[in-house]
Order: structure tokens, then C-alpha cells, then sequence
């Protein structure tokens, strides 16, 4: 292997090895599994950082912001017909609504709305991430969920924070995305209404992804988000 190639593979076992564990290695952790040398990975880390694609935290190191603006074309299509769903979620319930998507054991927040402007708000940012097995936005990726519609959690996260998720289902019939509304327990919005709301936008968003046009990379039509969803949906 030419030796620049050797180096660019390096640094992205680097990158794959930030994010895949469950504490932050610190350099001399990364430099043992990579099998080179502490310094080199002190050098590489150091390069990292500098174009955000790595951060240093109390306890080790983690991947960097940066990386957010590389995976901002993921499932562009998945975004798009999502965005319109989440809007209308945050504010019919002034709440937040969010996108979340499976990333190995990890579920990752890729998109969210902020509804209402009360004192007390639920953030997600772009590119929060959790296990997958914890709170509904999680669960509701596991293919073992979808057949139940909805997913609940109160408090797994943050104390006091209750959410109800939907998976969103894609060509291949298994869950790609879900999508969740999160309130504070002691306003969460009528249960029935919220889960109805949930699962019309998720089977929405399933259906549009299944459109040929849209896998095909051309927008949703208008009105998309408003269609009436088919008996039994």
C-alpha cells in the first residue's frame, strides 16, 4: 500500500473508531487498536480536529461536528419529505418534532423542529446520538416495533420528557427513519391525537419514499404531507 494510501486508511479507521464506541478513546486507546504509534495518532487526531472532524472531550476524544456537513446529503429524499411532516408536527402541537435514523447501535438525530415558545423546551440537534434500544425515537427503528405502529418513552433521556415515535418505513419494508414528537410529561399533548399525528406523518413519508419519482430524486409534489391516508393505515 503507497503510503499516502496507507495514511488517508488510517485516518479513517481513526474516524470509524471514534464512532463506534461507547466511551471516548483517548489517544493512546486508539493508538493500541490502530497499531501505530501514539504520536502518529496524536499528529492525526490533532489534523482532525483542526477541520472539525474530531473533538476533544473531558475523557477522550469523539467524533467532530464536521462530520455533520459530510453526511448532510445522506437520504436527501428521506430529509425532504420529512422536513414538511415535522414542521407541521412542531406546530400543530408546539412541540418538537424529529428524524431520527439508525446508525450501527446508535440512533442519530438528523433533523428536528422546535415548536411553541414556551420557557421550557426539548432540544435534539442534528446529530445527537443514543442507543438505539433507548427512548421511542430509538426503538421504533427496531424491525421488531414496526408492527406495533407506535413506540413510547418517558424519561429515558432526560427526566420529566415523555415522546412517542413511528417508524417510517422504506422500499425495502423495514424502518429507515423514525419520527417522534418530545414535550415535558406535565403538557404532552393528548395521547390519542399525538399518536395519530405521529403515524399519519411516518406512513406519509413511507409512502413517498416508496414513489419511484421520488427514489429517483425529484421533490415530493405539493400537498403530499396533507394526502388521505388509505383504510386500515
Amino acid at each position: 500500500m503507497a503510503e499516502q494510501s496507507k495514511t488517508v486508511d488510517t485516518a479513517l479507521s481513526l474516524l470509524t473508531l471514534l464512532a463506534g464506541g461507547d466511551e471516548p478513546p483517548t489517544a493512546a486507546s486508539l493508538a493500541r487498536r490502530l497499531g501505530t504509534s501514539r504520536t502518529a495518532v496524536a499528529r492525526m487526531l490533532t489534523t482532525l480536529e483542526a477541520h472539525r472532524l474530531a473533538r476533544r472531550t473531558d475523557h477522550g476524544w469523539a467524533p467532530g461536528l464536521g462530520l455533520l456537513a459530510l453526511a448532510s446529503g445522506v437520504e436527501p429524499r428521506l430529509r425532504a419529505l420529512a422536513r414538511a411532516e415535522l414542521e407541521e408536527l412542531a406546530e400543530r402541537f408546539g412541540e418538537t418534532a424529529v428524524l431520527t435514523v439508525r446508525e450501527g447501535d446508535e440512533a442519530v438525530a438528523v433533523d428536528q423542529v422546535v415548536g411553541g415558545t414556551g420557557v421550557v423546551q426539548i432540544h435534539y440537534p442534528t446529530g445527537t446520538r443514543h442507543p438505539v434500544a433507548v427512548a421511542a425515537s430509538g426503538r421504533a427503528l427496531l424491525a421488531e416495533n414496526v408492527a406495533a405502529g407506535v413506540v413510547f418513552s418517558e424519561g429515558e433521556l432526560e427526566p420529566g420528557v415523555r415522546g412517542v415515535a413511528a417508524p417510517v418505513i422504506g422500499p425495502g419494508g423495514r424502518p429507515v427513519a423514525s419520527v417522534a414528537l418530545v414535550a415535558p410529561q406535565h403538557r404532552f399533548p393528548p395521547g390519542a391525537l399525538v399518536v395519530d399525528a405521529v403515524r399519519d406523518a411516518a406512513a406519509r413519508i413511507s409512502r413517498g419514499l416508496a414513489r419511484p419519482e421520488h427514489r429517483a430524486g425529484h421533490p415530493p409534489p405539493q400537498g403530499d404531507r396533507h394526502a388521505v391516508l388509505p383504510p386500515g393505515r
